[in-house]
Order: C-alpha cells, then structure tokens, then sequence
C-alpha cells in the first residue's frame, strides 16, 4: 500500500487548464501531471464533492488518448472485456458499489494488460471492508491520495487571481461575503465567478453587492 502524504507550503500558486493547484491538492495533481511515471498502476484519488477529482480526472484524460470514464455504478463484466482497447480505466462515484467479483476481475485484467486504473471516491477505498480476501489484497497495492476543499485563504486567492485577470477589482469586503455565502468548492467558484462576470458585462455594471447576491441566488 503506497500512501502518499506530500507537505507543499509554497506560496506560488498557478492554474492549469481552470485547475487551481495548492498545497490542498499538489500531491493529487502533480501525480496526475507526471503520467505515466507513476510510482504504480492503480490509483485512488479521495475527497468530498467539490474537491476537484473531476477536473483532474479530466487532466488525465487529455494526456492519454484510450482512456474510458465510466461511473462505478454503471460498471458490469462487459468492461473486462474492454480494457484490452484502453490505456487507462477511470472509474467514477465509488462506495463499494461495484461487484468485488468484476472489481477484482478489473484489477486482475489491468495488471496483465498494463492498463492503469483511476478511481475516485469520497472515503478512500481502503477502508471499505470487502469480503473477497484477494481483492482487499489488491486494493492495498493502490496509491491512495486525499485532496481537501479549498480554505478560506485559498478561496480568496482563487476570488483575486480570476478577476484581477479579467481588470477586475473587488474589495476585501464583497470577498468575504461571497466566501460566506458560497459552497466550498473549486467547480462551484469557478461557476459562481464566470456567471458574475457575464452578468455584470451584460448590465454594464460593476461587480457590488446586489450583483454578487443575485447569482448566488440563481
């Protein structure tokens, strides 16, 4: 079992392809950027919704070009047969929710095919107690890594970066209101931001209050 645990303080903080990356996620993304230098096959990437385990599962999948996303519920033994055609099998919306049969099936075809496998959940896989002794044998071969919603801090960064990008200003004031009022998610800023900066092209207004309030209730 590879558990990789990365402490990244920098204060340098980029994007990639809308991907806010810092010390919340580095460890998740710069492995997913060093594909398929991998340190193995199989990974587990975990966190709460809105994390961004979809984006970076999209990352993924425009670096490798037969790569197939399926949500775990949707997985039945036709997959098996389908990993001979893949480079990669990214498996989505995990919670033990897939036979330990064709899961192991999976694992086992992957290993001789060379196929890597991505699956994403909100509870790390190796806590789930699985019934099938060989499988739990399997699932401790993955790498396991944990992403976390972003902080507050991170969140005003990603709030100043987006619109200072565009020319926009915004007091300390109407950052802190919107953190407030918000869900702590990227996907759900990035929305949040692109939809107040649309609105307030549309009505010629700079971005105040009544704007940011009338999205966030959209």
């Amino acid at each position: 079992m590879n558990q990789l645990t990365l402490k990244f303080p920098f204060s340098k903080r980029y994007y990639e392809q809308d991907y806010f990356v810092s010390s919340n996620n580095y460890s998740a993304f710069k492995l997913i950027d060093s594909w398929p230098n991998w340190p193995g096959k199989w990974l587990n990437i975990f966190g709460e919704r809105g994390s961004g385990k979809t984006h970076l599962s999209k990352i993924l999948e425009k670096k490798i070009k037969k790569t197939k996303l399926i949500d775990a519920k949707e997985i039945e033994n036709k997959i098996i047969e389908e990993l001979h055609t893949l480079d990669c099998l990214i498996i989505d919306n995990y919670s033990n929710n897939i036979n330990e049969k064709i899961l192991y099936s999976i694992l086992n075809q992957s290993k001789q095919r060379d196929v890597f496998i991505l699956i994403k959940s909100i509870t790390s896989i190796k806590h789930y107690n699985f019934e099938l002794e060989d499988l739990s044998s399997r699932i401790n071969s993955f790498i396991f890594i944990g992403i976390e919603l972003p902080t507050d801090d991170l969140l005003k960064v990603i709030i100043v970066k987006t619109l200072s990008d565009k020319q926009i200003n915004i007091s300390p004031k109407l950052i802190d209101f919107i953190i407030n009022n918000i869900e702590r998610s990227y996907e759900k800023m990035f929305k949040f931001l692109k939809a107040l900066d649309e609105l307030s092209l549309s009505t010629g207004k700079s971005i105040n209050i009544n704007l940011i309030k009338k999205v966030l209730n959209k």
